[in-house]
């Protein structure tokens, strides 16, 4: 009891579980203003004065209030004051255009380091948002529905363990079992290549060419097959010898990914643990910034772009890795050799749309016309059924219309994504392609809309 000035008196408030959605509450405040008595009768215990009018007292006072502030007061205009700010806000954004044009390099190079400073952030993100959707199921369908419990942070608590555990132990499996296993391909794959007879290669693959085109001309073959390797041969060297010094900023990127991921991991834990937090924070910035009905607009846009773009990458994802284990039971069945090397290979670059099942295939196809032409043109028909059956059934049934984008567009941001970032740009530019596409259609939309235009 002697303490008891500084202890807080905290309201005991409604626990709020993490799947309860962000409510916004709109209210009005007391708008009663003072109003001056016009009646007759005087109340009792209170005088009336009959001198003047109310409205003579109020307009004279009004009168002498004006011509005061008229004399001693900045007038507010608030047209010319919005037309000030709009002019203001115009000329900065020109100056930082043109700063931007004109040191285009340094900026690139600025963006680029803030990139990497937040690369575990970004990816903390990726990883909450797929971690979110076990964390809610295993909190209502296994901890509230099966085992009753009612404490919501305890259900929290338990269902983002599990979640997590079941995460990071997937990783860590596919780390410890394809990492040795691709690792052990390529050393065989290397020892058999280093012994290769070329020139009984170079027969067998012409006799193959001249079986299934009998009229075509291969007397020059053998000429420009021994150009080519010798071409080849230099080419590697070159790039082994250039590649030397690269080794140790290589290993000091490994390091630096290895640390990037285990913070993203820390980080993405704390952001599912403080989802509703950071969504209800992020509400209500929005509304103390924006107009209601902007902020509700912003809001849900928000909301849609995110969909598309997260919804592609955790579809695209799922289906690649499908992709990939097909492949590999297939090239097992089939007795093709290194069926995991390749079906690793099919399922990555199966990741980026359209060109990507053509990109898998060409490093499987001249690994296998180093073995046996027949393992190539076996492994060609086989890729070719597989990507019939992800273009038509299983790419529709995982990613349906996810980005909503006619090939065209598609084929823009692979190309634009791919000349600017290379393979993870021709991955990323369809989605990013796919919301600014979502977001130019309803600018779009909402000015017809203003205008009464409809284009059908």
């Amino acid at each position: 009891m002697r303490f008891s000035i500084f202890k807080k008196d905290r309201k005991k408030k409604e626990e709020k579980g993490h799947r309860d959605p962000i409510i916004v509450r709109f209210y009005k405040a007391s708008d009663d203003a003072p109003t001056v008595s016009t009646s007759s009768e005087p109340e009792p215990g209170k005088s009336v004065s009959t001198d003047l009018p109310v409205s003579d007292i109020s307009s004279e006072s009004s009168d002498t209030a004006s011509k005061s502030s008229r004399k001693h007061h900045f007038e507010h205009n608030s047209k010319y004051f919005s037309i000030s700010v709009y002019s203001l806000v115009t000329i900065l954004i020109a100056l930082l255009l043109a700063l931007v044009i004109f040191n285009i390099a340094s900026v690139i190079s600025i963006a680029g380091n803030l990139m990497s400073v937040l690369a575990p952030f970004i990816g903390a993100g990726l990883l909450a948002f797929i971690v979110s959707p076990l964390v809610n199921f295993f909190d209502e369908y296994l901890f509230e529905r099966l085992f009753h419990i009612k404490k919501t942070g305890l259900r929290k608590a338990l269902s983002i363990i599990l979640s997590f555990t079941i995460v990071i132990g997937l990783l860590a499996l596919a780390i410890t079992i394809l990492i040795p296993q691709v690792t052990g391909s390529l050393k065989e794959l290397l020892g058999k290549l280093s012994g290769v007879d070329f020139n009984s290669m170079t027969d067998t693959v012409k006799d193959w060419i001249s079986k299934i085109f009998p009229s075509l001309n291969l007397s020059d073959f053998d000429s420009w097959v021994a150009t080519e390797l010798s071409s080849l041969s230099e080419k590697v060297t070159t790039f082994v010898t250039d590649s030397i010094p690269s080794i140790f900023n290589a290993g000091y990127a490994v390091i630096k990914g290895v640390i990037n991921f285990l913070l993203a991991i820390a980080i993405s834990i704390y952001m599912v643990c403080d989802k509703r937090r950071i969504a209800r924070a992020t509400t209500a910035i929005t509304y103390s910034v924006l107009p209601v009905e902007k902020a509700k607009a912003f809001i849900s846009t928000s909301r849609d772009c995110g969909q598309i773009f997260f919804g592609f990458i955790i579809g695209k994802t799922i289906d690649s890795l499908i992709i990939g284990i097909i492949t590999f039971v297939i090239l097992t069945i089939g007795g093709l050799p290194y069926p995991l090397l390749v079906s690793v290979i099919v399922g990555v670059t199966n990741m980026i749309p359209f060109f990507g099942p053509f990109i898998g295939a060409v490093p499987g196809i001249l690994l296998y016309l180093c073995i046996d032409p027949i393992y190539a043109f076996a492994f060609a028909i086989i890729i070719l059924a597989i990507q019939q059956f992800d273009g038509w059934i299983l790419g529709p049934l995982i990613l349906g219309d996810s980005t909503g984008i006619s090939p065209l567009w598609v084929i823009f941001g692979i190309t634009v994504g791919g000349a600017y970032f290379n393979m993870v740009g021709m991955f990323l530019g369809v989605p990013v392609t796919a919301v600014v596409v979502y977001l130019a259609r309803r600018i779009v939309s909402k000015r017809l809309k203003k205008k009464k235009v409809e284009v059908s």
